[in-house]
């Protein structure tokens, strides 16, 4: 028999270059963000992580990229639940999204709420039409903040989710790995850019804006597989939270396995 589900809490179903879905939940209702792994997958994963009972309502989508939507449109459909995505992201995967059962357009820095969070977008810096990323609070108070596929922290980004209790947040790659591997230099300098993402030094940097006595997790998202290791995320990350005196526990969202975070 499946054991009762916590009642608040964020399950990183997958993470990564080939693949990116994210489950946050309350009292048995939940959002994903973003769906770019198969809708098989997603609901295989949960299910395996003892979270099958919980009811999704809504995809919230962060930016048309593959990795990120590849089977929102077969879950959505399964399941008769909406998507919420900005203009620019909606208009990129018009063909994509044409039948799925509803889409919602979202603005950065406007809030709105599913029947279970206040959701507020929040804009990020990757080179795509309209990305965000989302601060989310349960009713009962507990915020969550996703950043990822960002080259920079915006300000906009630091004011959502700065007071956090759990914040996932992108460290992608490793400066010097970078560097010395195979990718070719405009890819290099794409990944770089204030449009790519964040390496793990900008994550630990951003900690001393986003950093709070709130906050108790913090989970490095995104780690490439051929530019980063995720004992490097987490040293990079993990060192910076302890100089700042923050009480979180620091944890590496996977590509191939689910981690679950509880929210007290």
């Amino acid at each position: 028999m499946e054991s009762p589900s916590p009642a608040t809490g964020v399950a990183f179903l997958a993470s990564g270059s080939r693949g990116n879905a994210t489950l946050a939940y309350h009292d048995g209702r939940g959002v994903l963000i973003d769906c770019g792994i198969s809708a098989r997958e997603v609901r295989r994963r949960i299910a395996e992580t003892g979270l099958g009972s919980i009811e999704i309502e809504a995809v919230l989508i962060t930016h048309e990229h593959g990795d990120h939507v590849a089977g929102v449109r077969v879950l959505t459909r399964t399941l008769g639940i909406p998507v919420f995505a900005t203009r620019g992201t909606a208009g990129a995967l018009r063909e994509q999204l044409s039948d799925v059962p509803e889409i919602v357009t979202v603005r950065a820095g406007e809030s709105f709420r599913t029947s279970t969070f206040g959701v507020l977008p929040f804009r990020t810096s990757h080179d795509v039409a309209e990305p965000v990323g989302y601060a989310i609070e349960s009713v009962v108070g507990h915020r969550v903040g996703i950043a990822t596929d960002t080259g920079v922290l915006t300000a906009e980004a630091i004011e959502a989710i700065g007071g956090c209790d759990l914040l996932g947040l992108e460290a992608n790659h490793d400066l010097d790995m970078l560097e010395r591997g195979p990718y070719p230099r405009f890819l290099k300098d794409r990944i770089r850019s204030d449009r790519g993402h964040l390496s793990n030094a900008c994550a630990a940097r951003g900690l001393e804006l986003l950093g709070s006595d709130r906050l108790r997790t913090i989970v490095a998202m995104h780690i490439s597989e051929q530019n980063n290791l995720p004992r490097l995320a987490m040293a990079s990350v993990g060192a910076q939270a302890r100089s700042l005196g923050l009480a979180a526990d620091v944890l590496v969202a996977r590509q191939t396995e689910a981690i679950v975070c509880e929210i007290v």
